[in-house]
């Protein structure tokens, strides 16, 4: 039987870009994600940044991938729409380019 490896990576080192560096940006129509596990967990993650988007004490970290590249954001996730994910600074984000959801707790 063979073993399937997971990696969990740590992506708050990565510098966040603004809204209008991701604006620039070209991503692909297929799922940066292949496992239906994974997915899953992309969509739990998003359901609970939406939980705690209201709390002014949270912020969430969304790693985006196109090609070889992964840019972070932070924002508040307010909803999800369709196959779009809409956040409190405005943007609208395709699910297919989440790569990774995390959290941020402030004081």
């Amino acid at each position: 039987m063979k073993m399937s490896t997971y990696t969990l990576a740590n992506f708050r080192s990565l510098p966040a870009i603004s809204k209008e560096e991701l604006a620039k940006i070209q991503f692909e129509d297929t799922d940066v994600l292949s496992r239906p596990e994974d997915i899953r967990v992309r969509r739990t993650n998003l359901d609970k940044a939406i939980a705690l988007g209201k709390s002014e004490k949270v912020k969430t970290s969304i790693i985006l991938k196109s090609g070889d590249h992964l840019y972070r954001i932070e924002t508040n996730i307010m909803n999800i729409q369709g196959e779009y994910t809409h956040t409190s600074n405005g943007l609208k984000i395709p699910l297919v380019c989440i790569y990774s959801v995390d959290f941020i707790f402030t004081s």
